[in-house]
């Protein structure tokens, strides 16, 4: 099953923004290698136009089969780049998505508890 990752992100600690610019690049790279290995079936970057722009600029946009996106999340330059990132930006989150046929299933299981609930 798929799952989806996005990585949100707020304002750049003043002082860090060429670094943080340069890690924006090496992300971007990051996620673009493992799409065209396969390893991910999907990758986009995204910035806000409107929002609290202190607290959500941007984000990334990552899709692929729950396996995959789970070792990456425990590679070595993956938690790299988001300790990096800790550093560099303000108000980072990351979020595990369900996507395709999690959604199917979400819609299932609370069908499932809300009969339980009400006794249907």
């Amino acid at each position: 099953m798929d799952v989806g990752l996005m990585i949100r992100y707020g304002r750049l600690v003043p002082g860090r923004e060429a670094a943080a610019m340069e890690l924006f690049g090496e992300t971007v790279s990051f996620f673009q290698e493992r799409l065209a290995r396969g390893e991910l079936s999907f990758f986009e970057p995204f910035f806000l136009m409107t929002s609290d722009l202190d607290q959500e600029q941007g984000f990334f946009l990552v899709k692929g089969a729950a396996p995959a996106i789970f070792a990456m999340m425990d590679d070595e330059a993956y938690l790299e780049i988001m300790t990096r990132a800790s550093l560099l930006v303000e108000h980072l989150h990351q979020d595990l998505l369900r996507v395709g046929e999690g959604i199917q299933v979400m819609m299932e299981e609370s069908a499932r508890a809300q009969s339980k609930l009400l006794g249907v």
